[in-house]
């Protein structure tokens, strides 16, 4: 599991967070191995949080695939991610535990962020094991030459779509390995949110009108549920602050 990245070519968009790393990884566990897989990335949660330059790391399972985990974790440099990496706790619970119980070894996507830093102080959290609360994750490949019109649009959804009722987390991302592709990470308290969200003006403006157009394929989407406790509600703009 290489975490190290290279920002590719000339269509990398500005972030408000030049140095952070966000890291998008996906984990299948091997059949009848789901609740060991389960338990090891859970039980590195904790340590991770506790790493130096960490500003989040939640985990999450596919709401129609339960072999299927998603850790998306974000540093504050590359410095910091390195280090993570080569800890005891990664050394322990995902080399030596969580890999030999996988498919396949970990798919590994980093990110930069591209949205400014959601600072609402009041704002709902997103929980863990909540039977309703959707985490959904769409990805975007974009058609050449068209990155920037599109990262324009996506970053004209954001501060409207935090201010809908149900929304808990929207921040958008571009992959380092491939700027052409960015994804937005999402909690909803509930489908319902979500479903009025994908029905409001502004979706239907940017994404439809704008956004749809100058894709390579449909955006795709993968619908989760977040299974790691978020850390207390002080340190959301401490930690999240370069988020």
């Amino acid at each position: 599991m290489d975490a190290s990245v290279t920002a590719g070519a000339d269509e990398t968009s500005p972030s408000p967070a030049p140095d952070q790393v966000a890291v998008l990884a996906q984990f299948i566990a091997k059949p009848g191995r789901e609740a060991d897989v389960c338990d090891a990335l859970l039980h590195l949660v904790g340590p991770s949080r506790a790493d130096p330059g960490n500003l989040s790391y939640d985990l999450h399972r596919l709401k129609n695939n339960p072999a299927a985990f998603y850790l998306l974790a974000n540093w504050a440099d590359q410095s910091a991610l390195d280090q993570h990496m080569a800890s005891a706790h990664v050394r322990t619970l995902l080399r030596e535990q969580t890999v030999p119980e996988l498919v396949a070894p970990p798919m590994v996507r980093s990110a930069r962020l591209l949205s400014s830093p959601d600072t609402r102080p009041d704002s709902p959290r997103a929980t863990a094991n909540s039977s309703a609360q959707v985490t959904l994750v769409p990805f975007f490949t974009i058609s050449p030459g068209a990155v920037d019109v599109v990262r324009q649009a996506h970053l004209a959804m954001v501060e409207p779509t935090r201010a809908e009722p149900g929304c808990l987390d929207y921040d958008l991302y571009q992959t380092r390995e491939d700027p052409r592709v960015m994804f937005f990470y999402e909690n909803w308290t509930d489908q319902d949110a979500l479903a009025r969200h994908m029905n409001t003006p502004n979706f239907l403006r940017y994404v439809r009108g704008e956004i749809d157009g100058r894709l390579v394929v449909p955006w795709t989407a993968h619908m989760m549920a977040m299974i790691s406790q978020p850390p207390p509600v002080t340190s959301r703009t401490a930690s999240e602050g370069g988020r």
